[in-house]
């Protein structure tokens, strides 16, 4: 599910700033490789994802009850995620202020556009009721830090936080008998 969310605004984003009869603007991949380089073409963004976190305010605490005829079966609840992604530009050798046009061009995009649905989106990936875009400011020293975890020097870049993408398996099992009536005499045990 996280890979259908962030091909959808992968090709989202492509297809609102990208340039008829040229390369993808935008890729959906890492920003470096494993020895640290960096990977993304000199003018492309990378849409990457920098980290998955349960929504714990609207945490759905008990488990999920089916009822059949006179058993209850129990599911999990559904898990909430946000996803923190980063839009970063590679500017290459000379090409700083197309790398920053490009970055700006994805702003604007998801300033106009901050939520996604099957309404507004006919091609919205199946399972998924909805994203929410919003900027997500990172101080420097945590600039800093993501950046030293990726074991890269800095590109320009931007965060934003998708929520909530809600994963639920429905895998009912646990099946207990329902109870049909209470009795309220008591006995005593010794």
């Amino acid at each position: 599910m996280l890979d259908r969310a962030l091909n959808f605004l992968e090709v989202q984003l492509n297809g609102a700033i990208s340039i008829p009869g040229q390369p993808a603007s935008v890729v959906l991949t890492s920003i470096v490789n494993d020895r640290g380089e960096v990977i993304i073409q000199s003018g492309q963004l990378a849409l990457m994802l920098v980290n998955v976190e349960e929504e714990k305010i609207l945490k759905t605490q008990p488990p999920k009850e089916r009822r059949n005829g006179d058993s209850i079966q129990f599911a999990n609840p559904e898990i909430k995620l946000n996803l923190l992604i980063m839009l970063a530009a590679n500017p290459g050798a000379d090409n700083y202020e197309a790398a920053l046009g490009r970055l700006s061009q994805a702003i604007m995009f998801f300033q106009g556009t901050s939520l996604f649905d099957k309404v507004n989106f006919p091609a919205f990936p199946p399972g998924i009721e909805k994203l929410t875009i919003e900027l997500f400011s990172l101080s420097l020293e945590q600039q800093n830090q993501l950046w030293g975890s990726l074991g890269t020097k800095y590109l320009p870049s931007v965060v934003y936080k998708i929520r909530m993408l809600v994963m639920d398996q429905d895998n009912f099992r646990n099946e207990s008998p329902v109870i049909k009536a209470i009795d309220n005499r008591l006995h005593k045990i010794n």
